[in-house]
C-alpha cells in the first residue's frame, strides 16, 4: 500500500543516511538482491562506504557511496543519486573503469576480471521513458543479440516510473526512496527502523553534520548550482546564494534529528563562514 508523502522523517535519499545504511552487511545484501533477484548471493563483503579509489596524483579520483563483493567476487557499486545532473552516462562509464583497475591486479590476465555492476538509484527519470529501470550492457550494433560479454552492467533505478516493469517488492522500496509512505513492507519497514535508531544517536548526527558541511564545498554539482546563479545574481552574489540554499537542506534534515538549535547554529555559522545577516535569513 503506498500513500502520497511521508512527514517528518529522514530521508534515505542523502547519500551519507544511504550510505550509513548500507552499512549493515544484511540490509545492503538484501537490495542487491532486490534489484537483481535472478543472481544466487549467498553472502556479501562488509560493504565498503564512501570508498575512494585513486590511481594517481595526477588522475581524478572517485568516490564510491556503497561497495562490496559477493562470494564469487562479483562487484556491486551503488550511489544515489540525486540531482539530474549532465553527465551520469560518463559517470558509469568513469566508475566502471576506476572498478576494473581496482580489480586487476598486476599481472593478471584481462580474462581474470569479475562482473560488476554499477547500480544508480535516481529520484527522477533519467532517460524520460517511465520505466523504473534501464540496464545497460554491451551489445554488438549490426546483431543486437551478441552480446560483448564483458561482464560490466550499468543500472539506473526510477522512482518516478510510470510502467508495470518490477516486482512489487521493488517498487515498494523505490516508492520509499522517492519519500512515499508504504505500508505492509517488511524489508522499507526494516530501513525506516533503522534510520529512526541511527538519528537517535548523538555521535551520528554529529557524524553527518560534518560530513554535510565538507562536501558542501567539494560536491561539484553544488559548485555548478553556485555558478548558475552567479549569472543571474552576480558572481559573489551567485556563490552565497547558492551557498545558502545548499545549507538549508542540511538545517530542516538535523531540525528533524532532533539537534538542539544552539548547536546547530554554533555548527553552521563556524563551518560555513556566514555572517550574522546571512544567519538571520536562515534562521529567522
Amino acid at each position: 500500500m503506498r500513500g502520497e508523502r511521508m512527514n517528518n522523517e529522514i530521508s534515505i535519499q542523502d547519500d551519507f543516511v544511504f550510505g550509513s545504511v548500507m552499512s549493515n552487511k544484511r540490509l545492503c545484501q538484501r537490495l542487491i538482491q532486490l534489484i537483481l533477484p535472478r543472481l544466487k548471493i549467498e553472502r556479501i563483503e562488509f560493504p565498503t562506504v564512501q570508498k575512494t579509489v585513486q590511481e594517481s596524483q595526477f588522475s581524478r579520483g572517485v568516490r564510491f557511496d556503497v561497495y562490496t563483493k559477493d562470494q564469487d567476487g562479483v562487484v556491486y557499486e551503488i550511489d544515489m543519486q540525486v540531482r539530474h545532473t549532465r553527465g551520469l552516462p560518463q559517470r558509469v562509464r568513469y566508475y566502471q573503469g576506476r572498478i576494473d583497475s581496482e580489480m586487476l591486479k598486476h599481472g593478471q590476465q584481462y580474462a581474470s576480471l569479475r562482473q560488476s555492476y554499477v547500480i544508480f538509484i535516481c529520484p527522477f527519470d533519467p532517460f524520460g521513458q517511465g520505466r523504473h529501470r534501464y540496464d545497460f550492457i554491451n551489445y554488438c550494433k549490426q546483431n543486437k543479440s551478441l552480446e560483448l560479454g564483458d561482464g560490466r552492467t550499468a543500472i539506473f533505478l526510477n522512482t518516478k516510473g510510470t510502467k508495470n516493469d518490477v516486482s512489487n517488492d521493488l517498487r515498494n522500496f523505490l516508492d520509499y526512496v522517492d519519500n512515499k509512505d508504504v505500508d505492509n513492507d517488511e524489508y522499507v519497514k526494516e530501513l525506516r527502523d533503522y534510520i529512526r535508531n541511527l538519528s537517535k544517536n548523538t555521535e551520528w548526527r554529529n557524524d553527518y553534520m560534518d560530513n554535510k558541511t565538507h562536501m558542501m564545498f567539494h560536491d561539484e554539482d553544488v559548485r555548478e548550482e553556485g555558478k548558475k546563479a552567479g549569472i543571474a545574481l552576480g558572481k559573489k552574489e551567485g556563490i552565497v546564494a547558492g551557498k545558502l540554499e545548499a545549507v538549508r537542506g542540511t538545517i530542516e534534515l538535523l531540525h528533524q534529528m532532533g539537534l538542539p538549535e544552539d548547536q546547530l547554529k554554533s555548527k553552521v555559522q563556524r563551518q560555513f563562514d556566514l555572517s550574522n545577516a546571512q544567519m538571520q535569513e536562515l534562521f529567522g
